[in-house]
């Protein structure tokens, strides 16, 4: 009986530190990240291009960017160019307003890359401007309207109107 009664305490002892550890592992709800992505710098050789496409692995949607600017790049986030609108990669600079104390910064290229899951593709843009929000955290960007026309503005964060 002694016995039977140390052994269950052990079973139970190793038990809830096994509960315990694989508790740790776990991340918190809400806590994980629900989709990818990545930023290099300019790549010689591809011209600037844009691909949404289905992803095979996580069922999802997934966007391929060559070497766009960071105005190019959030106007895609906030929709304001289709991915393949050939008017907007020349920059339209009539509809951005850029007003940073560092404009040349904006006009480097970068490669983008983000995948989302299936069940997250509704916010496919949302995650995409996320990112570069993460990216760029020195930069606000936003949409005015200003008479029946959409505006980006792009300002330094710290900087007040």
């Amino acid at each position: 009986m002694n016995r039977t009664i140390k052994m269950v305490v052990m079973a139970t002892l190793c038990l809830n530190f096994c509960y315990g550890q694989a508790k740790k592992a776990c991340p918190k709800p809400g806590t994980t990240r629900t989709h990818i992505y990545a930023f290099t710098g300019y790549k010689s050789g591809y011209k600037s291009s844009c691909r949404i496409s289905a992803d095979e692995f996580m069922r999802g949607k997934m966007i391929t960017v060559r070497n766009y600017t960071i105005p190019q790049l959030y106007a895609l986030a906030l929709r304001l160019a289709p991915p393949h609108d050939s008017s907007f990669k020349t920059g339209e600079p009539e509809k951005v307003i850029i007003d940073v104390r560092q404009p040349e910064k904006l006009k480097r290229l970068y490669c983008y890359k983000l995948v989302v899951p299936y069940n997250h593709q509704d916010d496919f843009y949302v995650l995409m401007h996320r990112s570069l929000d993460g990216e760029w955290p020195e930069y606000e960007v936003k949409i005015e309207k200003k008479g029946k026309e959409y505006f980006m503005l792009i300002r330094d964060r710290e900087q007040e109107l």
